[in-house]
């Protein structure tokens, strides 16, 4: 059966291209490098799922693979409670840093370099106050 070496989906034997990714189907996928949890670090945490895959999408869009671990709690009749993690490999951080920091929605905590939302006062990683700039 082929693949398409993109999305990892499995085809009938007389397709030839992925409808979704459009590139050649391949007869077998690469086997992908398992990644230690040692070699990952966690980059932040959003409160909004969509947000999550938003980064996401554009850190794999300039070559950052990321995972996303989810520690929702759903009660009713209450909302969700959300706080979806993004993981990505330590050899990647400090580019991962330096992009997301770029994003208008997202800044940097002085203290420990760790990616916060702007509206926060602490830091949900080292727990330090916030600094913030003030505009004249």
């Amino acid at each position: 059966m082929p693949y398409c070496p993109e999305c990892k989906e499995e085809f009938r034997e007389e397709i030839t291209q992925c409808s979704e990714c459009n590139v050649a189907l391949v007869e077998a996928l690469e086997e992908e490098a398992v990644v230690e949890m040692d070699d990952l670090a966690r980059l932040c945490t959003v409160q909004q799922e969509e947000d999550a895959h938003i980064i996401r999408g554009y850190l794999e869009n300039v070559g950052i693979p990321c995972q996303l671990e989810n520690e929702s709690f759903h009660a009713y009749p209450a909302t969700a409670l959300t706080k979806v993690l993004l993981w990505i490999r330590k050899s990647d951080l400090e580019r991962a840093k330096a992009i997301m920091a770029e994003l208008e929605k997202y800044a940097v905590c002085s203290a420990c370099g760790h990616v916060v939302n702007p509206e926060d006062t602490v830091c949900d990683f080292c727990e330090e106050p916030l600094e913030r700039s003030t505009t004249g």
